[in-house]
């Protein structure tokens, strides 16, 4: 089976289960598949969008800023985060030096 439930989820991508849905009602998460039993059914890219989320959470990113930044690399998405994101995420990403 290559669905997660919640608990399977939560665990794999380091976060509890009451932020996954609070991620998922403020839209970061799309709302995930139903087994025929109610249990929520999530794709496992969702570990990888998770980690994502607390990684830009890390950096300063808010997550105003992080569903802007998502909105626009999702796939077949043609808009791009705005200007003032684009700045800001550039600020905020830690620069590399020449080695």
């Amino acid at each position: 089976m290559s669905a997660l439930r919640t608990g399977e989820l939560a665990a794999a991508a380091g976060v509890n289960i009451q932020t996954l849905r609070y991620y998922e009602r403020r839209g970061l998460l799309a709302e995930p598949d139903r087994s025929p039993g109610g249990h929520r059914l999530y794709p496992r890219e969702s570990v990888t969008a998770l980690r994502a989320i607390k990684a830009a959470q890390r950096l300063g990113f808010t997550l105003d800023e992080v569903a802007q930044l998502l909105a626009g690399s999702r796939a077949g998405s043609r808009r791009r985060p705005p200007a003032g994101l684009r700045s800001r995420a550039g600020a905020k990403l830690p620069k590399s030096t020449p080695g």
